[in-house]
């Protein structure tokens, strides 16, 4: 068995592979190897019986626990294992810190014979320790192309249209499930994810990339509860800072297809969210806006929230930057993905 034991880098080069995740749902439900599946050996509540008779009975006690809880899984693992073969080249089963509950489960499949099957060495942890470890040591040998502008310009789209030509880019909002604002939630369906799952899947974007340059919009350390990684805030303060602009129709337009256009009870979420301004804008004003969403009248809405919201606050941020490297005024979108793209090309790779 000591032959399928494999560490976390190794297994990160393994090809057309999948990761097998055996702990509890609330285990994996926290903080987990991104994409893996959760097959626990141990469910919840059978995890926490075995953690009482540990404490109050012994080892013993527990691991024959663990052995009954267990063996009523096997048959399963072994049918959902053999589906995943079909598929998958190679199954990685990995547990907290690489114990008993990964090694079974392994063991019982090597005894049936199905190959390129390993367990992962020091389990989640192990996975954990390299991703501090990157951001400690290893965020510094990537450069960052940081996209700044006021609200509505288009930084989220030109990211996405970029991706589409395979540039590495990272959305952090779309990681956080937040978009650092009063209407942060709005976009987003489901939980955000936990700090340790946010740093999770911020490593994979950027281990995974094809080049040692990553492009992103600018943000704040902390967006909704979660906070990017300080020596990531580092690394993207010394990059190149590029300072999108257009027409305010254009950034208008832009935030009614992002907030408006085909989102379910739209008025309703931006009345609750707009109330969350009364403090800054005046009750009056929020009363105003209330109205005119009643009235169907986003553009009015979208352009007052730019001039007496959003705008101050950006142009603030705006001020502080020390180098704008490129500064792009566009008319169609497109036009500042090609600048971006030719900024990369003239200045990075080439």
């Amino acid at each position: 068995m000591e032959e399928n034991i494999i560490s976390i880098e190794d297994a990160f080069k393994l090809p057309n592979s999948i990761f097998i995740d055996v702990r509890s749902e609330d285990e994996y439900s926290e903080a987990c190897i991104p994409d893996s599946i959760n097959m626990p050996i141990l469910k919840n509540e059978e995890r926490a019986v075995v953690g009482r008779a540990y404490r109050k009975e012994g080892i013993d006690k527990a691991r024959n626990l663990g052995i009954k809880y267990a063996s009523y899984k096997l048959e399963d693992y072994y049918k959902e294992v053999l589906k995943l073969r079909e598929k998958y080249e190679n199954v990685i089963i990995y547990c907290w810190r690489g114990g008993m509950r990964s090694k079974s489960v392994c063991g019982v499949l090597s005894t049936l014979n199905i190959d390129n099957v390993y367990q992962l060495k020091g389990g989640y942890k192990a996975y954990r320790r390299l991703i501090i470890d990157f951001f400690e040591n290893e965020i510094k040998r990537y450069k960052f192309i940081v996209l700044h502008g006021l609200t509505g310009v288009g930084k989220t789209i030109i990211i996405d249209k970029l991706k589409n030509k395979d540039i590495p880019v990272i959305n952090f909002e779309r990681l956080a499930k937040n978009s650092g604002s009063v209407f942060g939630d709005m976009l987003f369906e489901g939980q955000p994810p936990s700090q340790k799952q946010f740093e999770s899947y911020i490593f994979k974007s950027i281990y995974n990339a094809k080049h040692k340059f990553i492009v992103t919009e600018s943000e704040s350390k902390r967006i909704g509860y979660i906070n990017i990684p300080d020596s990531l805030i580092d690394a993207m303060s010394g990059g190149y800072h590029i300072l999108i602009e257009t027409s305010m129709e254009n950034r208008i337009d832009n935030i009614y297809n992002d907030y408006v256009k085909n989102q379910l009870d739209t008025d309703e979420k931006l009345i609750k969210s707009i109330k969350h301004l009364n403090k800054r804008l005046g009750s009056k004003n929020v009363e105003n806006l209330i109205t005119k969403i009643n009235n169907r009248d986003y553009n009015y809405v979208i352009e007052y929230l730019f001039k007496n919201y959003y705008d101050p606050l950006y142009k603030y941020s705006i001020k502080k930057i020390n180098d704008i490297h490129l500064k792009i005024n566009y008319g169609i979108i497109d036009e500042a993905v090609g600048a971006v793209d030719t900024f990369i090309q003239n200045n990075i790779i080439n």
